[in-house]
């Protein structure tokens, strides 16, 4: 009878922690993606001011940009200075805080070999904060690469990524004037664990500047990989995909490495 009691008690002390590691486990992907996400979407939602021109800056309004900064641009220098500390009065359907200055230095962005470089200055974006630069080189009249290394992001809770990456943009144009974004590249780094990450665009992101303009920053479609290493010889794969909706603001789709579905956004 003690026997018996014992296989019994076994099995229920087996079965409970098989739950806990499994709950743990599925704790920590949902987790892991969410922070991803957010990573994400720190590093897109600059890419339409890295990739607007000189001259943009000088059709373009305050207005007209998501968190209505206050435009300082300078003539002799080719500097633009985006003061988010100091914002216009502006109505956007979506309202994200930001806070801190993007300064644009285009000073070479007129050379046969133009080049223009973003750079974070005290800079947050919904209380993430970005720290470093990136850099531009144009490579026709409407694609553009851009380029960084130790690009910063700093989440709640102290919570950092570190990461370098190249991607490829193709701006459309209407009227002269910005239209939509495509972007491609890869991303790589480390994760707030310390663990080795890379973020991969495998079918073009794709933006409006329409939707840009009224304050939605993530693309309206596009698919994109997140791999983590888990040691010198294994990794996990976050698949995610952007999905158009019936307004300006994705849906947002991840499949986690266990083959379960994630909702991110809205």
């Amino acid at each position: 009878m003690k026997k018996i009691y014992f296989l019994l008690s076994f099995s229920i002390l087996f079965f409970s922690c098989s739950e806990d590691v499994g709950r743990e486990i599925n704790t920590e992907l949902t987790k892991e993606a969410s922070q991803f996400f957010q990573f994400s979407e720190a590093m897109w939602e600059t890419n339409y001011l890295g990739n607007i021109s000189y001259q943009d800056y000088f059709r373009i309004s305050s207005a007209e940009l998501p968190g209505c900064p206050t435009i300082i641009r300078s003539l002799n220098s080719r500097i633009v200075q985006l003061d988010y500390s100091n914002p216009l009065e502006c109505e956007k359907e979506n309202k994200t805080p930001r806070n801190g200055k993007i300064i644009l230095d285009f000073t070479l962005s007129n050379s046969p070999t133009p080049t223009w470089s973003l750079t974070f200055e005290n800079y947050t974006y919904e209380g993430i904060k970005i720290q470093g630069f990136k850099q531009f080189k144009s490579l026709t009249s409407n694609e553009n690469e851009e380029f960084f290394e130790n690009v910063t992001v700093e989440l709640d809770g102290n919570l950092g990524f570190s990461s370098k990456g190249t991607l490829k943009h193709s701006v459309s144009r209407s009227s002269f004037r910005p239209f939509g974004l495509s972007s491609r590249g890869r991303i790589e780094g480390k994760n707030p664990v310390g663990r080795d990450f890379s973020l991969v665009i495998t079918e073009s992101k794709e933006q409006l500047f329409s939707c840009y303009r009224d304050g939605w920053e993530l693309p309206q479609t596009g698919k994109e990989s997140w791999i983590v290493s888990r040691g010198a010889t294994s990794s996990l794969e976050y698949k995610v995909s952007f999905q158009a909706s019936s307004d300006c603001n994705p849906v947002v789709i991840s499949t986690l490495p266990d083959g379960r579905t994630l909702q991110l956004n809205p």
